[in-house]
């Protein structure tokens, strides 16, 4: 896995190979400073910046999605802590 320390709408990508689909991003998770993070392959990485245009409204799309889905890791988690007590 390499990072070449790029970013896509403001979101770091990492260049990883095992990557299965086009775009992967980082599953939400109960860590309060987890940031979303676009996984993507070596080939990916150099293919959106030809058209990114045409790549930007899903990546956009993908980072809303990514802020509601932690949002909602992050509200079931303080509900977990609180009915601990």
């Amino acid at each position: 896995m390499t990072n070449k320390h790029i970013e896509w709408c403001c979101i770091p990508v990492t260049v990883d190979d095992t990557v299965v689909n086009l775009i992967d991003m980082t599953t939400p998770n109960q860590d309060a400073l987890q940031k979303p993070e676009f996984r993507v392959t070596s080939t990916t990485v150099d293919l959106v910046p030809l058209d990114f245009d045409r790549y930007k409204p899903s990546l956009e799309r993908m980072a809303a999605n990514w802020c509601e889905e932690k949002a909602l890791v992050m509200k079931e988690a303080q509900a977990v802590d609180k009915a601990r007590g």
